[in-house]
């Protein structure tokens, strides 16, 4: 039996922005697009007890919160200080999977035993609150799951340790809708059948269940009755594909909104291909639903590269040609290293931001270029004008 530890950072982007600008804790904040078709990525507490919540139209959100002040997302800032967060913790704990780029699930067996969990995770806690300045919410059990479900029973920083068997007590009074997973078209199919808590599901004929959730149906049971994977995937550097998702407290169906998450998911990946100086040549977009359904496309983009706007671009693409639609719930991006930027660079004329370092002026791209001729065959408009104007 393994020990899980679920981390979940408490609304991270505006963490993110109050460390900077300590001024906005004294106020209702959100993240995200302040336009018409804006949504918010998240918002702080005191906005959350007015009703606030991350997936929220922005014209809505002020309706409801006037005083709401919402920020721009700063993502390359938030790409920073989540890196920072998992390199603190994977230094520390070898066995870590990174799930989104604010929280991670990290095997502390070698480390921790029922009995010293809870004083072991407090220390943690203050730990990367003091290191960091970041809250999070922590769950500790013995599958993935249980740990998930534990980090959200108590935020801002809270705690919550589900010890062997205590999953009953815990989450089988808790209503069907409540239990991770369980999408908003499949809650009210349940409980239609009867299953109005997740101790409803734990014990009902297995039969049933599948002509009511599909293929599904092993897994919801194996949940509620505190089973699971337990398997926390560790990815080391040098790893060949670089992702991030997010998943919606309200699904969305407005592809205007869509895109513009589309676009923040690629921002935070591209930041990652450029930070270990790697290029990409293929990218993958994934949709879940509200009954927890996945899938996923693949797409390429011309050459190798790690410019935003072109791999973007591809994204976008591949979103448009399979999405039909549907409310999603979870919405990710990821793309396939290719290679490291410092053994191969494709050379741009056209862009010199994407030239290797050493090329970058444009001097020493044209000394590049006629290195192997007998005449300077390549030359600036200056030059040339320069020489015109010699011959007149």
């Amino acid at each position: 039996m393994k020990n899980i530890l679920h981390i979940d950072l408490n609304a991270f982007f505006y963490q993110c922005e109050a460390n900077i600008k300590p001024e906005l804790g004294k106020f209702n904040v959100a993240i995200g697009g302040d336009h018409k078709r804006g949504v918010l990525s998240t918002c702080n507490y005191p906005a959350r007890k007015k009703g606030i919540h991350s997936g929220m139209p922005s014209i809505i959100a002020k309706r409801m919160c006037p005083d709401l002040i919402i920020l721009p997302g700063n993502y390359s800032l938030y790409s920073r200080v989540s890196h920072n967060f998992i390199k603190f913790l994977s230094d520390k704990f070898p066995i870590l999977e990174q799930v989104s780029v604010d929280e991670c699930y990290i095997d502390i067996t070698k480390y921790v035993t029922d009995k010293t969990a809870h004083d072991f995770l407090i220390d943690l806690q203050l730990e990367i609150y003091r290191k960091l300045g970041l809250q999070c919410s922590m769950g500790y059990a013995h599958t993935k799951f249980l740990a998930k479900m534990a980090s959200d029973f108590k935020k801002p920083m809270g705690l919550t340790c589900i010890y062997t068997d205590e999953y009953k007590k815990y989450f089988w009074p808790l209503p069907i809708s409540e239990m991770w997973g369980v999408g908003k078209k499949t809650a009210p199919r349940l409980e239609e059948a009867g299953i109005k808590t997740i101790g409803d599901l734990a014990n009902i004929n297995s039969n049933d269940l599948k002509g009511i959730v599909g293929s599904f149906f092993q897994t919801y049971i194996e949940w509620a009755n505190g089973s699971g994977s337990d398997t926390v995937v560790t990815v080391r550097e040098g790893r060949k594909s670089i992702s991030n998702a997010t998943t919606f407290e309200e699904d969305i169906d407005d592809v205007a909104i869509l895109k513009e998450y589309l676009r923040k998911l690629t921002k935070e990946v591209v930041d990652g291909l450029v930070k270990n100086h790697q290029l990409t040549s293929k990218v993958v977009v994934q949709i879940r639903n509200s009954d927890f359904e996945t899938h996923s496309k693949r797409g390429s983009i011309a050459g190798e590269s790690d410019d935003f706007e072109e791999i973007y671009i591809a994204v976008l693409r591949v979103f448009l040609a399979f999405y039909k639609g549907q409310p999603v719930r979870l919405l990710g991006v990821g793309v396939e290293v290719s290679k490291n930027e410092s053994n191969y660079k494709q050379l741009n004329l056209f862009n010199s931001s994407k030239a290797d370092n050493k090329l970058q002026d444009k001097n020493n791209i044209l000394d590049y270029l006629n290195k192997n001729e007998s005449t300077k065959l390549f030359k600036t408009l200056a030059d040339i004008k320069v020489k015109k104007n010699e011959n007149k």
